[in-house]
């Protein structure tokens, strides 16, 4: 077959996978099946490799952390009604937290939409599987022509990676991979030249002024810092302004933990340190979080934030996190990284009187001083089982500098925001926004597949097993290392504890075989 798109005519499969080659796209995601096969072909004939996982949503998950780590768009094929119904967790887990993720459906032929062919999905209307999508993602198509590809494709690229980055679902009926169009693929040469959109500069004058007189300001970071790429200009400003720097758990790693300035995360699972620093700042200025309920220990002024009362500076690419969870002084609409080199030209050589800075500092280091006390009640205790807290600590000292952690959900994720100290860009994966379990076999396959060279390490507990067998086929049919770490400890013990704590009660929490005795497989 003459794959040049200069050619005659060639199929809808064909030119949509060449348009993912011009994208950049190396790797798509996904699990086989007659209606998306044809995409499978077109994309191993241009050199487009199909990694295959034993189940949809794992796949979706590996996707999500290979964008992470590699900054490659996340790109899903996958089969129609059960195959793409598989998906729906992991690509609302991933649009949640920010994952730019272009889903490919197989559907039905055209032809059989309303006789309701085998494995056709009605809802409101024939072949309708892609209204599922609609409340996750940011545009959802169905092509029933390919010679409307040329129009949507591009615009489908566009619409994931720009603005908030998002997942967006194109439904194709199988027919439409076959039908044969003349078109050439155009997508980058047809998206708007982006500049990093910059804060406004009154809002930017404002905010320096209120920093620049502040005696205890805390810089909080969320995950639209690694979105953006703004790790260094984060860090410059940090250092600049002499502010320590908190973060969200899903923003954890953002600025490095082993600097000076670093608090860790904050809320629920957070440090103490970072918690009361930040309750207790004059002045926080926040950039790319939306304040989540996790990272604000549910709003509770008494835990971690008092804003009122703090001084509020926040810069988010969206205008509509702007404000959402807390009343704001100074709002600035922009790129984190843009922004915040904006304030750094615009405060100077000596933003804050050197006698505020180190009196900040010395509190700072009396704080972190006893937080590290504190916690070597559990990362010392010589117990066996082995608590979780030495398990991590042993983990976090092993690793090399430049690890990736990949995190399922329960201690293996609370704990980890605590006790590691993560060095490393985009040296933390977790499922933030919709906290999924069963995230990390799968996610740490593709974290290793998006940074080869880095070590990963997969922690999962063994409540989060169900996707365990999947991820590890997949990684050994690839050959991909990855070291999986299993919190083997008979339970769901997040939810035991609140069960024990507020109801004095464990149905439904602990793993146990028909005596009554702890149960689980045999892991060795």
């Amino acid at each position: 077959m003459d794959l040049n798109m200069s050619a005659d005519s060639v199929t809808g499969a064909i030119f949509m996978a060449q348009c993912l080659k011009d994208e950049g796209v190396e790797k798509v995601f996904g699990q086989c099946g007659h209606t998306n096969y044809a995409l499978i072909d077109a994309c191993d004939r241009l050199g487009i490799e199909y990694v295959s996982f034993r189940h949809e949503q794992q796949a979706v998950h590996a996707a999500d952390a290979y964008y992470r780590v590699s900054r490659k768009l996340a790109v899903i094929n996958v089969h129609l009604s059960p195959g793409l119904t598989n998906t729906v967790t992991g690509v609302a887990s991933a649009a949640m937290d920010g994952t730019p993720m272009l889903v490919i459906t197989g559907n039905t032929p055209t032809y059989h939409h309303p006789r309701e062919a085998h494995q056709s999905m009605r809802l409101h209307a024939d072949a309708s599987q892609g209204d599922i999508f609609k409340p996750i993602c940011k545009r959802v198509w169905r092509v029933d022509d390919a010679r409307h590809l040329p129009d949507v494709m591009h615009r489908a690229l566009n619409i994931a990676q720009t603005g908030r980055p998002g997942a967006v679902l194109l439904d194709i009926p199988m027919d439409v991979f076959a039908q044969k169009i003349s078109a050439e693929a155009q997508t980058r040469s047809r998206r708007p030249n982006f500049a990093r959109p910059m804060g406004d500069a009154e809002g930017v004058a404002e905010a320096v002024a209120m920093l620049k007189g502040a005696s205890n300001p805390v810089i909080f970071a969320g995950n639209g810092v690694a979105l953006s790429g703004a790790y260094e200009a984060l860090k410059a400003l940090a250092e600049q302004l002499g502010a320590p720097v908190a973060t969200t758990l899903v923003g954890k790693g953002v600025f490095p933990e082993n600097h000076p300035l670093s608090l860790g995360t904050t809320g629920i699972w957070g440090a103490r340190v970072a918690n009361d620093t930040t309750r207790t700042a004059d002045v926080i200025l926040a950039v790319g979080t939306a304040f989540g309920e996790a990272d604000c220990s549910s709003w509770r002024p008494e835990h971690t934030f008092n804003i009122p009362g703090t001084k509020l500076i926040q810069i988010d690419l969206d205008p509509q996190e702007i404000g959402k969870s807390y009343p704001v002084d100074i709002g600035i609409v922009g790129d984190a990284r843009a922004t915040l080199a904006q304030l750094s030209a615009a405060l100077g050589d000596q933003p804050r009187p050197l006698a505020v800075v180190e009196a900040q500092r010395a509190r700072l280091d009396g704080a972190k001083a006893a937080w590290r006390e504190e916690l070597k009640e559990t990362q010392e205790i010589d117990t066996k089982p082995i608590h979780p807290a030495r398990l991590l600590k042993v983990l976090s000292d092993a690793a090399p500098a430049d690890a990736i952690f990949v995190t399922d959900v329960g201690w293996n994720k609370n704990g980890a925001g605590q006790q590691l100290e993560i060095q490393g860009r985009n040296g933390f994966l977790t499922s933030g926004g919709m906290a999924t379990m069963g995230y990390s076999p799968a996610a740490a396959v593709g974290a290793a597949m998006g940074a080869p060279d880095r070590k990963v390490l997969g922690l999962v507990g063994d409540g989060g097993l169900m996707s365990v067998l999947g991820a590890l086929t997949t990684a050994v049919e690839l050959d991909i290392p990855v070291l999986w770490v299993l919190f083997n400890n008979f339970c769901y013990s997040t939810i035991r504890t609140v069960g024990t704590t507020y109801f004095n009660n464990k149905q439904g929490t602990e793993f146990r075989s028909p005596d009554g005795e702890l149960y689980n497989p045999d892991f060795q």
